[in-house]
Protein backbone atom coordinates (compact mmCIF):
# COMPACT_ATOMS: atom_id res chain seq x y z
CA UNK A 1 0.00 0.00 0.00
CA UNK A 2 1.28 3.37 -0.88
CA UNK A 3 2.33 5.83 1.80
CA UNK A 4 -0.29 8.38 0.70
CA UNK A 5 -3.06 5.91 1.10
CA UNK A 6 -1.81 4.91 4.56
CA UNK A 7 -1.86 8.57 5.71
CA UNK A 8 -5.42 9.01 4.48
CA UNK A 9 -6.57 5.92 6.33
CA UNK A 10 -4.89 6.98 9.57
CA UNK A 11 -6.36 10.49 9.36
CA UNK A 12 -9.83 9.14 8.69
CA UNK A 13 -9.56 6.80 11.67
CA UNK A 14 -8.55 9.60 14.02
CA UNK A 15 -11.42 11.75 12.81
CA UNK A 16 -13.91 8.95 13.46
CA UNK A 17 -12.54 8.33 16.93
CA UNK A 18 -12.78 12.05 17.84
CA UNK A 19 -16.33 12.25 16.57
CA UNK A 20 -17.40 9.25 18.66
CA UNK A 21 -15.57 10.35 21.83
CA UNK A 22 -15.29 14.13 22.32
CA UNK A 23 -12.86 13.72 25.22
CA UNK A 24 -10.27 12.43 22.78
CA UNK A 25 -10.54 15.48 20.50
CA UNK A 26 -8.09 17.79 22.19
CA UNK A 27 -6.14 20.12 20.00
CA UNK A 28 -2.79 19.13 21.44
CA UNK A 29 -3.32 15.44 20.63
CA UNK A 30 -4.59 16.18 17.13
CA UNK A 31 -1.72 18.48 16.48
CA UNK A 32 0.83 15.96 17.70
CA UNK A 33 -0.73 13.22 15.69
CA UNK A 34 -0.98 15.36 12.61
CA UNK A 35 2.62 16.39 13.01
CA UNK A 36 3.70 12.78 12.93
CA UNK A 37 1.48 11.42 10.19
CA UNK A 38 0.83 14.45 7.99
CA UNK A 39 2.16 13.61 4.58
CA UNK A 40 1.12 13.69 1.00
CA UNK A 41 -1.47 16.02 -0.43
CA UNK A 42 -3.90 18.27 1.62
CA UNK A 43 -6.98 16.33 2.85
CA UNK A 44 -10.59 17.52 2.91
CA UNK A 45 -11.76 19.88 5.80
CA UNK A 46 -12.95 17.97 8.88
CA UNK A 47 -16.12 18.49 11.00
CA UNK A 48 -16.41 21.79 13.02
CA UNK A 49 -14.99 21.62 16.54
CA UNK A 50 -16.79 22.44 19.86
CA UNK A 51 -16.79 25.91 21.48
CA UNK A 52 -13.70 26.49 23.52
CA UNK A 53 -13.68 27.05 27.30
CA UNK A 54 -13.82 30.55 28.81
CA UNK A 55 -10.42 31.96 29.42
CA UNK A 56 -9.07 33.19 32.75
CA UNK A 57 -10.32 36.53 34.11
CA UNK A 58 -8.13 39.36 32.90
CA UNK A 59 -6.55 42.09 35.07
CA UNK A 60 -8.80 44.75 36.71
CA UNK A 61 -9.31 47.81 34.53
CA UNK A 62 -8.71 51.42 35.53
CA UNK A 63 -11.34 53.28 37.63
CA UNK A 64 -13.89 55.14 35.47
CA UNK A 65 -15.04 58.77 35.83
CA UNK A 66 -17.56 59.78 38.56
CA UNK A 67 -21.17 59.57 37.28
CA UNK A 68 -23.90 62.22 37.54
CA UNK A 69 -25.45 62.87 40.98
CA UNK A 70 -28.65 60.90 41.57
CA UNK A 71 -32.01 62.24 42.80
CA UNK A 72 -32.34 63.22 46.46
CA UNK A 73 -33.96 60.51 48.58
CA UNK A 74 -36.88 60.93 50.99
CA UNK A 75 -36.19 62.58 54.33
CA UNK A 76 -35.58 60.07 57.07
CA UNK A 77 -37.33 60.07 60.49
CA UNK A 78 -36.10 62.60 63.05
CA UNK A 79 -33.39 61.42 65.33
CA UNK A 80 -33.56 61.25 69.10
CA UNK A 81 -33.35 64.48 71.05
CA UNK A 82 -29.87 65.37 72.12
CA UNK A 83 -28.83 65.89 75.72
CA UNK A 84 -29.81 69.09 77.54
CA UNK A 85 -27.20 71.79 77.23
CA UNK A 86 -25.43 73.24 80.20
CA UNK A 87 -27.26 75.84 82.31
CA UNK A 88 -26.36 79.40 81.43
CA UNK A 89 -24.76 81.80 83.82
CA UNK A 90 -27.02 83.88 86.10
CA UNK A 91 -27.69 87.35 84.71
CA UNK A 92 -27.11 90.59 86.59
CA UNK A 93 -29.91 91.80 88.96
CA UNK A 94 -32.45 94.21 87.48
CA UNK A 95 -33.19 97.72 88.61
CA UNK A 96 -35.12 98.15 91.83
CA UNK A 97 -38.79 98.93 91.30
CA UNK A 98 -40.84 101.64 92.92
CA UNK A 99 -41.96 101.03 96.46
CA UNK A 100 -45.51 99.72 96.61
CA UNK A 101 -48.31 101.04 98.75
CA UNK A 102 -49.20 99.42 101.99
CA UNK A 103 -52.12 97.02 101.94
CA UNK A 104 -53.77 99.04 104.69
CA UNK A 105 -53.70 102.14 102.48
CA UNK A 106 -55.38 100.24 99.61
CA UNK A 107 -58.12 99.05 101.97
CA UNK A 108 -58.71 102.58 103.18
CA UNK A 109 -58.99 103.80 99.55
CA UNK A 110 -61.63 101.15 98.87
CA UNK A 111 -63.62 102.21 101.91
CA UNK A 112 -63.52 105.81 100.74
CA UNK A 113 -64.74 104.82 97.27
CA UNK A 114 -67.58 102.77 98.76
CA UNK A 115 -68.67 105.67 100.92
CA UNK A 116 -68.68 107.94 97.86
CA UNK A 117 -70.63 105.36 95.84
CA UNK A 118 -73.14 105.03 98.64
CA UNK A 119 -73.64 108.79 98.56
CA UNK A 120 -74.29 108.70 94.79
CA UNK A 121 -76.77 105.85 95.19
CA UNK A 122 -78.64 107.76 97.87
CA UNK A 123 -78.79 110.82 95.61
CA UNK A 124 -80.23 108.72 92.77
CA UNK A 125 -82.78 107.18 95.10
CA UNK A 126 -83.85 110.61 96.32
CA UNK A 127 -84.21 111.84 92.75
CA UNK A 128 -86.28 108.80 91.80
CA UNK A 129 -88.61 109.33 94.72
CA UNK A 130 -88.91 112.99 93.80
CA UNK A 131 -89.82 112.12 90.22
CA UNK A 132 -92.40 109.63 91.45
CA UNK A 133 -93.98 112.31 93.62
CA UNK A 134 -94.11 114.64 90.60
CA UNK A 135 -95.80 111.94 88.56
CA UNK A 136 -98.29 111.30 91.31
CA UNK A 137 -98.96 115.03 91.54
CA UNK A 138 -99.71 115.06 87.80
CA UNK A 139 -102.36 112.38 88.20
CA UNK A 140 -100.18 109.25 88.40
CA UNK A 141 -100.93 106.25 90.61
CA UNK A 142 -98.44 104.22 92.67
CA UNK A 143 -98.89 100.45 93.00
CA UNK A 144 -96.13 98.40 94.59
CA UNK A 145 -92.82 99.41 93.05
CA UNK A 146 -94.54 100.86 89.97
CA UNK A 147 -95.82 104.32 89.22
CA UNK A 148 -98.55 104.52 86.54
CA UNK A 149 -99.19 107.76 84.67
CA UNK A 150 -101.04 108.87 81.55
CA UNK A 151 -100.49 111.85 79.25
CA UNK A 152 -104.23 111.97 78.48
CA UNK A 153 -103.63 111.39 74.75
CA UNK A 154 -104.73 108.58 72.44
CA UNK A 155 -102.22 106.97 70.03
CA UNK A 156 -101.91 103.79 68.00
CA UNK A 157 -99.94 100.93 69.58
CA UNK A 158 -96.50 101.74 68.11
CA UNK A 159 -96.80 105.46 68.92
CA UNK A 160 -97.95 104.68 72.46
CA UNK A 161 -94.95 102.40 73.02
CA UNK A 162 -92.61 105.08 71.70
CA UNK A 163 -94.07 107.77 74.00
CA UNK A 164 -93.49 105.61 77.07
CA UNK A 165 -90.00 104.55 75.99
CA UNK A 166 -88.95 108.14 75.33
CA UNK A 167 -90.09 109.03 78.85
CA UNK A 168 -87.96 106.25 80.34
CA UNK A 169 -90.77 103.78 81.00
CA UNK A 170 -92.87 101.10 79.32
CA UNK A 171 -96.44 100.85 78.09
CA UNK A 172 -98.38 99.75 81.18
CA UNK A 173 -98.96 95.99 81.49
CA UNK A 174 -100.53 94.53 84.67
CA UNK A 175 -98.89 91.44 86.16
CA UNK A 176 -101.42 90.87 88.88
CA UNK A 177 -104.97 91.82 89.89
CA UNK A 178 -103.87 94.88 91.91
CA UNK A 179 -101.97 96.41 88.99
CA UNK A 180 -104.89 95.69 86.67
CA UNK A 181 -107.23 97.56 89.07
CA UNK A 182 -104.80 100.52 89.26
CA UNK A 183 -104.73 100.85 85.46
CA UNK A 184 -108.52 100.56 85.38
CA UNK A 185 -108.73 103.43 87.87
CA UNK A 186 -106.60 105.72 85.64
CA UNK A 187 -108.68 104.69 82.64
CA UNK A 188 -111.96 105.83 84.20
CA UNK A 189 -110.59 109.35 84.61
CA UNK A 190 -109.66 109.98 80.97
CA UNK A 191 -111.13 107.43 78.54
CA UNK A 192 -113.02 104.17 78.26
CA UNK A 193 -110.18 102.08 76.73
CA UNK A 194 -106.37 102.10 76.90
CA UNK A 195 -103.62 100.03 75.29
CA UNK A 196 -101.78 97.50 77.42
CA UNK A 197 -98.12 96.70 76.80
CA UNK A 198 -99.06 93.23 75.53
CA UNK A 199 -99.35 91.74 72.00
CA UNK A 200 -99.01 88.58 69.90
CA UNK A 201 -97.47 90.37 66.90
CA UNK A 202 -94.67 87.82 66.46
CA UNK A 203 -96.50 84.53 67.11
CA UNK A 204 -100.29 84.37 66.79
CA UNK A 205 -101.92 83.39 70.06
CA UNK A 206 -98.68 83.78 72.07
CA UNK A 207 -99.14 87.02 73.99
CA UNK A 208 -96.03 88.65 75.46
CA UNK A 209 -95.16 91.84 77.32
CA UNK A 210 -93.38 94.54 75.30
CA UNK A 211 -90.26 93.58 77.31
CA UNK A 212 -90.33 90.17 75.52
CA UNK A 213 -91.54 87.96 78.39
CA UNK A 214 -94.56 85.71 78.08
CA UNK A 215 -97.53 87.05 80.09
CA UNK A 216 -98.07 85.60 83.59
CA UNK A 217 -101.46 87.23 84.27
CA UNK A 218 -104.55 87.83 82.11
CA UNK A 219 -108.10 89.15 82.50
CA UNK A 220 -109.75 88.42 79.14
CA UNK A 221 -113.35 89.35 78.43
CA UNK A 222 -115.74 86.50 77.62
CA UNK A 223 -114.88 84.96 74.23
CA UNK A 224 -111.59 86.85 73.95
CA UNK A 225 -109.06 86.85 72.45
CA UNK A 226 -110.71 85.88 69.16
CA UNK A 227 -108.36 87.50 66.61
CA UNK A 228 -111.34 88.82 64.63
CA UNK A 229 -110.68 88.84 60.87
CA UNK A 230 -107.15 87.64 61.65
CA UNK A 231 -106.13 91.25 62.37
CA UNK A 232 -106.17 91.66 66.16
CA UNK A 233 -102.66 91.47 67.59
CA UNK A 234 -102.84 94.15 70.34
CA UNK A 235 -104.66 94.30 73.67
CA UNK A 236 -106.89 97.00 75.23
CA UNK A 237 -108.21 97.26 78.76
CA UNK A 238 -111.88 98.29 79.10
CA UNK A 239 -113.49 100.45 81.78
CA UNK A 240 -114.55 97.33 83.71
CA UNK A 241 -110.93 96.04 83.75
CA UNK A 242 -111.53 93.26 81.18
CA UNK A 243 -109.19 92.70 78.20
CA UNK A 244 -109.95 92.53 74.48
CA UNK A 245 -107.69 91.93 71.47
CA UNK A 246 -107.92 94.70 68.81
CA UNK A 247 -106.02 95.89 65.69
CA UNK A 248 -102.80 97.72 66.61
CA UNK A 249 -103.71 100.57 64.25
CA UNK A 250 -106.57 101.81 66.45
CA UNK A 251 -106.04 104.77 68.80
CA UNK A 252 -106.28 104.18 72.56
CA UNK A 253 -105.26 106.08 75.70
CA UNK A 254 -101.54 105.97 76.54
CA UNK A 255 -100.71 104.78 80.07
CA UNK A 256 -97.03 104.30 80.99
CA UNK A 257 -95.42 102.51 83.92
CA UNK A 258 -92.17 103.53 85.63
Amino acid sequence: MHVLQVCKLVTLGITLVITMDPNLGKCEEISNTCAVISCGTHAHNGLPGRDGRDGKEGPKGEQGDVGLQGLRGLQGPPGKAGPTGPKGAKGPPGEKGQEGKSGLLDLEDLRTQFRALGGHMQTLQDNLEKQQKILLFLGGKKIGDKVLVTNGKEENFDAAKEKCTDAGGLLAAPRNEAENAAIQDLLQRDASQAFLGISDEHVEGLFKYVSGEQITFSNWNLGEPNNNKDAEDCVEILSDGKWNDIPCSLARLVICEF
